[in-house]
């Protein structure tokens, strides 16, 4: 302007024209005079940084290493400098992905689809100017299926009671297994692998996709009473992966019905010194017929005779004698089971009763008095004088015994775990015979806590 003040006209742009040259003429109207003023426009950080792409989705094989990458990323920012240096950042990545320097993002930790099948990524490009510029890239990385999981069956062993006369082709019992993959990987067909015992043609079939068990021969219980069937499972993947399961086919005589028992045989746990008349267990046992066939009467009996249990007709057993562990810890009894039809049928199943220790013995020690000499010249702090020693009927924390003086001594101690007593000083003022009495504690480790004492 005529006061020699240069101001823009309009907004200048870095990106667009970083520098401008002024021709400038001075005149007082006779003589005129030029100049070249040089503008140089610093940059300010007015631009973001802006990714090559947009939003997208990436798939990667869920067995790939540490160390692979997943994609690139890159973001460019037209200021210049610091305004323009570009740093990356990733969230979302669940300490499963990272993004280094250069807008690579790598697996930092190897992928598991089962656990988690896709990640929402967010790479978060920044300047380095003053405010900080940034810009995110929202990216979705679906973690493909490798086939590394076999199928799992719901249960190791399957056990399945036959009637002889069972109708050729009705369902038996259904094994199952799963497979955690996905696709042709989590495909499950189930074939027979063996029978036991073998017979010249299968007795049983699977169906290939339902694990169906069911009868192609008709079964004969005076022939074969059990069957062992080995069933496979295995996917649809390549390599296929497989599992295996044991089927244990009972075959049941064909007499009408006998009572059945919910289980093949019964672990039970009672603590000892029960007071009589205690119950300690009720069996459950069901009779497909009606009326008097399927009322049920119960015998309980031992192949040694010794039997202190007595069964209710609802099925109860009580205590009807005497339990001591520390006497008898089990007792393997046969329970059998009869309704009450013409002609009788029976059904049995093993009882096994476990007694559980109480603590009921305090410890016992060997000897009814301990006694020893020492001389006193002789005497040296440390030196073993003698051993007590206990033991305790019982087991467990129940038996495990330690050992203490009743009272205090500043000549003698004992190693609580061996008895072991020693001398805990060297007797030096001791200048005559002199007779220590000590008592010493033995206690178990029950509860309550049992004790005795010895001399």
């Amino acid at each position: 302007d005529v006061n020699g003040i240069i101001s823009t006209k309009t907004k200048l742009d870095y990106e667009s024209q970083n520098n401008y040259i002024l021709n400038i003429s001075l005149s007082d109207g006779n003589a005129t005079d030029y100049a070249a003023v040089f503008v140089k426009v610093t940059d300010v950080n007015d631009n973001s940084p802006v990714f090559g792409i947009t939003s997208t989705t990436i798939t990667i094989l869920e067995n790939m290493p540490a160390g692979t990458s997943v994609t690139s990323v890159s973001a460019t920012d037209v200021d210049e400098g610091f305004n323009g240096l570009v740093v990356y950042t990733l969230k979302g990545g669940e300490g499963k992905m990272d993004v280094d320097p250069t807008g690579l993002i790598l697996l930092e930790k190897k992928l598991d689809r089962e656990t988690q099948g896709f990640y929402n990524l967010t790479v978060i490009a920044s300047d380095q100017g003053q405010p900080v510029l940034s810009t995110a890239l929202s990216l979705t990385v679906v973690i493909d299926d490798v086939n590394d999981n076999p199928p799992v069956f719901s249960s190791s062993r399957y056990e399945v009671s036959v009637p002889e006369d069972e109708v050729l082709g009705r369902a038996l019992l259904t094994v199952s297994a799963t497979d955690l993959d996905a696709g042709a990987n989590a495909l499950v067909k189930y074939r027979i692998v063996s029978q036991q015992p073998p017979t010249s043609s299968p007795v049983f079939l699977v169906n290939l996709t339902t694990g169906q068990l069911s009868l192609s021969q008709q079964l004969d219980y005076e022939t074969i009473k059990q069957f062992e069937v080995e069933v496979e499972a295995s996917d649809g993947g390549q390599p296929s992966l497989s599992a295996k399961t044991l089927v244990v086919v009972h075959v049941l005589d064909v007499n009408d019905n006998p009572p059945e028992f919910n289980q093949a045989a019964y672990d039970i746990f009672v603590f000892e010194n029960l007071q009589k008349g205690s119950p300690i267990y009720t069996f459950s046992v069901t009779d497909k017929d009606e009326v008097e066939n399927a009322q049920i009467t119960y015998y309980l009996s031992a192949e040694d005779g010794d039997n202190p249990y007595s069964i209710q007709r609802d099925g109860t057993i009580l205590v009807n004698g005497y339990v001591d562990r520390e006497t008898k810890e089990k007792y393997e009894l046969l329970l059998v089971a009869s309704d009450n039809g013409v002609p009788q049928r029976q059904n049995f199943t093993y009882v096994s009763i476990q007694v559980l220790d109480v603590n009921d013995n305090p410890p016992q020690f060997t000897k009814a008095r301990y006694s020893a000499s020492v001389r006193v010249a002789t005497a040296k702090e440390g030196v073993s004088i003698l051993s007590v020693s206990a033991t305790d009927l019982d087991v467990g924390n129940n038996s495990v015994i330690s050992y203490s003086l009743m009272n205090h001594s500043d000549d003698f101690r004992i190693n609580n775990r061996t008895g072991e007593i020693t001398l805990s000083s060297n007797l030096d003022h001791i200048t005559a015979d002199t007779v220590v009495t000590l008592i010493v504690i033995a206690a178990d480790h029950g509860v309550p806590q049992l004790t005795s004492n010895g001399k």
